[in-house]
């Protein structure tokens, strides 16, 4: 994909820039006899310059700014003056770091973020459905390597969202329905052993907890009820003998 945006924005800026330099001031910023604007136009914002067409006082079709420097700096697609279709972003030295989808001007579809290190690199992954979050979410370390993943519906998390290690490894794995935690709930240690789970219900710890050491061996036990530590909760050592024992009463340490 990446090679396919390369070449799709060097073919659109060398056909768009080489007609945007034979625009002279005369042929730009026109308006029609009602007053609006009409044609190709140039237009300032702070640092960056932008030359795009306006149909009956809107915005229409592909829009290009460029950087001081005249490296493209964006390109945009409109329609009645809104964005619709794609949005790009280009940093100074021309890698793109930044490609989006539009319907009416809400972000609908595939969002990717690339780092500004020549844009090889994924930041983010995000999949829009009228500007929320409908889909798989996909963040990433600097260095490249998966930091977290999860769907989501309606900005909500749903099902299963997992984070790593920097390098690489499952840390966490939790489950959500409507955005709240429901069901197994599961932390991992770098070599793939769980080191703790529990049930949730309602975004709340329910049943037993146990904490796990490094080689799998029981290390914790306790449980909950509806996010209270409940009763008799012992740590072990790693020979599997009980070292602790505290009772609690709704989450509470009795003495």
């Amino acid at each position: 994909m990446k090679k396919t945006i390369i070449l799709f924005l060097f073919l659109l800026s060398v056909s768009y820039a080489g007609a945007a330099a034979m625009v002279v001031a005369g042929d730009t910023n026109k308006t029609d006899a009602g007053g609006k604007k009409t044609g190709i136009w140039m237009e300032r914002t702070d640092m960056y310059t932008y030359y795009g067409k306006y149909k009956n006082d809107k915005k229409e079709g592909v829009w290009i700014g460029y950087h001081p420097n005249g490296i493209i700096s964006s390109i945009d697609e409109y329609r009645e003056g809104k964005k619709n279709g794609y949005s790009i972003g280009i940093d100074v030295a021309g890698f793109y770091f930044r490609k989006d989808n539009y319907a009416n001007d809400t972000l609908d579809g595939p969002s990717i973020s690339f780092s500004h290190n020549n844009g090889a690199k994924p930041q983010s992954e995000i999949e829009y459905k009228m500007g929320k979050i409908n889909g798989l979410k996909k963040v990433y370390y600097p260095e490249g390597n998966l930091q977290e993943e999860g769907r989501f519906v309606n900005n909500e998390r749903n099902g299963k969202s997992k984070w790593y290690t920097s390098d690489g490894m499952l840390s966490i794995e939790y489950n959500y329905k409507n955005g709240k935690m429901e069901g197994p709930q599961k932390t991992f240690y770098k070599n793939g052993n769980i080191a703790s789970e529990v049930n949730a219900i309602n975004n709340l710890e329910e049943g037993e907890y146990t904490e796990y050491f490094e080689n799998g061996k029981m290390k914790l036990t306790g449980k909950y009820v509806h996010g209270n530590k409940e009763g008799a909760w012992k740590e072990y050592d790693e020979e599997g003998k009980v070292t602790k024992t505290e009772n609690y009463k709704n989450n509470e340490l009795k003495k």
